[in-house]
C-alpha cells in the first residue's frame, strides 16, 4: 500500500469529514452546463461547504474553480475523472483528488488522452456524414469550449440538425443503432495506470459510481458477485476510496458499498454527479447530513 503524506491525510480528513460537500460536478469544459465559477458560485449559495469539479479526462475547469473559490467560503478540492478499462470492468470511472495540476506527467497523459479522443472524433464524423448525416466539424464544436469534444457535443449537433428531439435521444436513436458507430472504440488508459497517475501526482484514487457496472439484464445477485470481485481487484492496484453515494445507487446499495470500503480502510466518498440542470438529482442525498 502506498504511504500516505501529510497533505493525504488532511485530505483524507477533508473528504471525510462532516461538512456539506459534493465531491463530483462537471462543468462546460467537459460535458457539463455550468462554468466553473457559477459553480462555486451554485453550491456555495446552497450551503455546501466542501465542493470538487471533476470534469472528464481535464483539469482546466477544476483549476478555474479552485482558484475562484480561493477567496469565498468553501473549500475546492483539485479534481478529475478519468475514463479507464479493466478486464473485469470495461468502462470505469475514476475520480481523482488533491492532484498536482502542475505534474509532468499527469499534463503528459492527458495530452496523450485528448489525442485519443480527437482520432476517435474524426472517425465518427467520417461515419456520420456516411450515414446522410449533415453535420461538419464546425457543428461539433460550436457546443464545446474547445477543451474536451466527445459524444454529447455530436448529440447536440445532431439536436440542432433536427435529427433527434432531445440531444440524449441521440445515444439510443443514432450512435447504438448503427454498428458503424458501435464498433468505433476509444483509446483509453487502464484502470491500474490512472490509479499511477493520480497517486504520482499526489492525489487520492476513488471508484466512481461502482453501480453503473451492472450490465443491461443483469440480475442483482450476479451482479453483486460480479462486484465484489471488481472491487478486490481493484484493492489490488491500492484504489483509495469508493464514491458510495451516487444517484445511481439506492440506499441499500450504498451501505453495502460503505461497509465494503470500511472493512478494508477506504475513504467514502459522495457526489451528485452534476452535468446539467435537467437531470433533476437530489442533491441532499450526497453529502454526509
Amino acid at each position: 500500500m502506498q504511504k500516505k503524506s501529510i497533505y493525504k491525510e488532511e485530505l483524507i480528513n477533508l473528504i471525510e469529514s462532516n461538512r456539506k460537500k459534493d465531491l463530483h460536478i462537471h462543468t462546460c469544459f467537459s460535458d457539463g452546463e455550468l462554468t466553473p465559477q457559477q459553480v462555486v458560485d451554485r453550491w456555495a449559495k446552497e450551503d455546501y461547504e466542501v465542493i470538487s469539479v471533476t470534469d472528464h479526462d481535464g483539469i482546466r475547469g477544476s483549476e478555474i474553480a479552485v482558484d475562484y473559490a480561493s477567496d469565498k467560503e468553501i473549500i475546492c478540492i483539485p479534481g478529475i475523472e478519468f475514463d479507464s478499462v479493466d478486464s473485469l470492468a470495461k468502462d470505469m470511472h475514476i475520480l481523482g483528488y488533491g492532484i498536482d495540476f502542475n505534474n509532468k506527467q499527469l499534463r503528459k497523459e492527458l495530452r496523450t488522452v485528448r489525442e485519443w479522443r480527437d482520432r476517435r472524433n474524426r472517425k465518427l464524423l467520417k461515419v456520420l456524414q456516411a450515414l446522410g448525416y449533415d453535420i461538419d466539424w464546425e457543428d461539433v464544436i460550436a457546443n464545446s469550449n474547445g477543451e474536451y469534444i466527445g459524444k454529447p457535443m455530436f448529440a447536440m449537433a445532431l439536436f440542432y440538425k433536427r435529427y433527434v428531439k432531445k440531444p440524449v435521444d441521440a445515444f439510443p436513436e443514432i450512435f447504438r443503432k448503427y454498428e458503424e458507430i458501435r464498433s468505433i472504440k476509444k483509446e483509453v488508459l487502464s484502470s491500474e495506470r490512472v490509479i499511477e497517475i493520480i497517486h504520482n501526482a499526489g492525489g487520492l484514487a476513488v471508484m466512481a459510481h461502482p453501480i453503473e457496472q451492472r450490465k443491461i439484464n443483469e440480475g442483482f445477485a450476479e451482479f453483486n458477485q460480479r462486484l465484489n470481485i471488481v472491487l478486490n481487484k481493484f484493492l489490488e492496484y491500492e484504489i483509495d476510496g469508493i464514491e458510495c453515494y451516487h444517484p445511481s445507487a439506492s440506499k441499500k446499495q450504498s451501505e453495502m458499498l460503505r461497509k465494503f470500503a470500511e472493512e478494508n480502510g477506504l475513504i467514502v466518498t459522495r457526489g451528485s454527479d452534476f452535468h446539467v440542470d435537467n437531470l433533476n438529482r437530489n442533491f441532499s442525498r450526497y453529502h454526509t447530513e
